[in-house]
C-alpha cells in the first residue's frame, strides 16, 4: 500500500522516474522474500521427521495439540497460489520416555510454526510484491493509453487548428489575390479610360487645328477674295461713277436745256392761268425753284412744309450734281392737295417717292402772298438743298 500511495502521490513525474522507483520497491521485495525464505529453512531441525515425546505423571494429566492443531491456530492462513504439502507423520518410535517425548514434539511444533509462519510472511510479501506489479502495470497501462488519448487528441487539435490556420490563410490569401485583381482591373480600366480620353482630346485637337487651318486658308482665302473682288468692285464702281458722272452731266446739261425750255414753256401756261385767275403774272414758277424775286420766300413755305414728310437717307454727295425731282400738285381752293403727279424723276426711285409723301403730308399747302390758292403748283424738289 506503501509502494501504491508513493507510486500516486509520485505519478506526475516523469515516466523515468516512476520506472526506477518501481524497480528499486521489485528488488527490495525479492530481497525480503529471499531473507524470510533461509531463515526459515535455516531454523529446522535436522532430523528425518518429527520426535513425539510421552511424558506420564500422576493425576489427570493434560495432552499436548498436535503439531498440525498448534500450526492451524497459530500460523495465519497459507497463500492461495502455493499450498503447501503437510508433512506425513512418521511412525511412531518405541516410547523410552514420556516426558522426553513430550519436550521433543514441543520443539518440533514450535520449528514447524516457525516455518509455517516464516512460508506464510514470503507467501504475502510475493503477492503483495505480484499485486503490486499487477497495480503497476495496469497504472503504467492506463497512463500509457491516457497519454496515447492525450496525444492523439492533442495531435488533433493540433490538426484541427493547423486545418483552421491554413483555411484562414487560404481564405486571406484568395481575398487578397481577389482584391489585388480587382484592383488590377480597376487600373486597368482607368487607364484604358485615360487612355481613350488622351486619344479622344487629341484627336479633337488635331481636328480642330485642322478645321482652325481650313478656316484660316478659307478665311484668307475669302479675304483675298474680297480684296480682289472689292478692287474689281472699286475699280468697277470708279469706272461706273466717272461714267456715271459723265452720264450725269451729259443728263443735267440736257435736262438744263429741257428745263429751260419747260420753263419757258411753263411759264407762258402758268401766266395765261394766272391771268385766267385773276392773279398778276410774273415770275410764279420761282416760288419752287427758289429764284430770285418776291415769291423766294413763298418757295422756302413750301419747302419747309414738304421736307418734315421726306423720310430718305441722303447718300454723301458726289460730285457737283443734284438730283432733283419735279411734281405738279394738283390743289383745292382752301389749299388742300387734291393729287401729286412726277413731271420729271430725279434717278432715284426712292427719292422721288419720298418727295411725293413728303407732298402728300403737306396738307394744306402753305397760303400764297396774294391770298389765294392756284389749282396747282410745280414743286421742285432738291436733294442736296
Amino acid at each position: 500500500m506503501k509502494f501504491l500511495d508513493r507510486w500516486m502521490s509520485s505519478k506526475d513525474g516523469s515516466d523515468e522516474r516512476d520506472d526506477r522507483q518501481g524497480l528499486i520497491l521489485s528488488v527490495a521485495a525479492h530481497g525480503l522474500l529471499i531473507l524470510l525464505m533461509v531463515f526459515g529453512f535455516s531454523s529446522i531441525p535436522n532430523q528425518s521427521g518429527p520426535v513425539q515425546v510421552e511424558l506420564w505423571a500422576k493425576g489427570t494429566v493434560s495432552e499436548a495439540a498436535s503439531p498440525e492443531e498448534q500450526t492451524e491456530e497459530a500460523a495465519p492462513p497459507e497463500p492461495e497460489e502455493k499450498p503447501q504439502p503437510e508433512p506425513k507423520p512418521a511412525p511412531e518410535p518405541p516410547k523410552p520416555d514420556d516426558s522426553a517425548q513430550k519436550a521433543a514434539e514441543a520443539e518440533a511444533a514450535l520449528q514447524a510454526q516457525k516455518a509455517a509462519a516464516a512460508q506464510a510472511q514470503a507467501a504475502a510479501a510475493a503477492k503483495a510484491q505480484a499485486d503490486a506489479e499487477i497495480a503497476l502495470a495496469k497504472e503504467r497501462k492506463a497512463r500509457e493509453e491516457a497519454e496515447k488519448l492525450a496525444a492523439e487528441q492533442a495531435a488533433k487539435a493540433k490538426a484541427q487548428q493547423a486545418a483552421a490556420v491554413k483555411a484562414a490563410q487560404e481564405k486571406a490569401a484568395k481575398e487578397a489575390a481577389d482584391k489585388a485583381a480587382a484592383e488590377k482591373a480597376a487600373a486597368d480600366k482607368a487607364a484604358k479610360d485615360k487612355a481613350a480620353k488622351e486619344q479622344a482630346a487629341k484627336e479633337a485637337a488635331d481636328k480642330a487645328a485642322k478645321e482652325k487651318a481650313a478656316k484660316e486658308a478659307a478665311d484668307k482665302a475669302a479675304a483675298e477674295k474680297a480684296a480682289a473682288d472689292k478692287a474689281a468692285k472699286e475699280k468697277a464702281a470708279k469706272a461706273a461713277a466717272e461714267k456715271a458722272a459723265a452720264d450725269k452731266a451729259a443728263k443735267e446739261k440736257a435736262a438744263k436745256e429741257a428745263a429751260a425750255k419747260r420753263d419757258a414753256l411753263k411759264a407762258a401756261m402758268r401766266g395765261a392761268a394766272m391771268e385766267a385767275a385773276g392773279i398778276p403774272t410774273g415770275n410764279a414758277d420761282r416760288n419752287q425753284r427758289g429764284g430770285g424775286g418776291g415769291n423766294d420766300g413763298y418757295a422756302n413755305q413750301v419747302r419747309a412744309c414738304v421736307k418734315p414728310g421726306v423720310t430718305y437717307s441722303v447718300p454723301p454727295r458726289t460730285g457737283s450734281g443734284n438730283p432733283t425731282a419735279s411734281f405738279r400738285t394738283r390743289l383745292s381752293s382752301n389749299g388742300a392737295v387734291e393729287g401729286v403727279q412726277l413731271t420729271r424723276s430725279s434717278g432715284d426711285t426712292g427719292f422721288d417717292n419720298a418727295v411725293q409723301k413728303g407732298i402728300e403730308k403737306c396738307n394744306p399747302f402753305p397760303k400764297p402772298p396774294s391770298g389765294r390758292y392756284p389749282s396747282y403748283i410745280d414743286v421742285d424738289y432738291r436733294m442736296y438743298d
